[in-house]
């Protein structure tokens, strides 16, 4: 491919978001672990949390695992409060498993964390306690 073609096309890939594969985030870690829990909770609660709250039949994996682990813990007639508190659970493990994922490619997370005298450990459990996720 010819030198000219080659800048030509090649700031059009970097727009298109083919150049990389890291996610983009802003330069502040802790902005960005803070972002990426609420994201993770809005769609947990979205997707998983309130269609069993509504009572309807789970048709997702996370829809499933909601079902019955309030199941299992609450018997058939689980309301509400349990199955929030379930929700609670599975929320928390699902943020903390976005969150460690988080600071293996996001490099400014590495710096906040690195920075701190904290541990990553006690970084998420700040950040699971923030928003009073168990």
């Amino acid at each position: 491919m010819p030198k000219s073609v080659l800048w030509k096309v090649l700031p059009l890939l970097v727009l298109l978001g083919c150049a990389g594969r890291s996610p983009r985030l802003g330069g502040d870690g802790a902005a960005n672990m803070d972002a990426i829990a609420k994201r993770v909770a809005q769609d947990y609660l979205d997707r998983c949390y309130a269609p069993i709250a509504e009572r309807r039949i789970p048709d997702d994996l996370c829809q499933f695992e909601l079902f019955e682990r309030a199941e299992r813990q609450w018997g058939v007639a689980f309301g509400v409060a349990e199955l929030k508190a379930s929700a609670n659970k599975l929320m928390g493990l699902k943020i903390e498993t976005e969150l460690q994922r988080l600071l293996v490619y996001d490099q400014a997370s590495q710096r906040y964390v690195a920075s701190d005298t904290r541990s990553r450990y006690e970084i998420i459990a700040a950040i699971k306690d923030k928003y009073r996720i168990r």
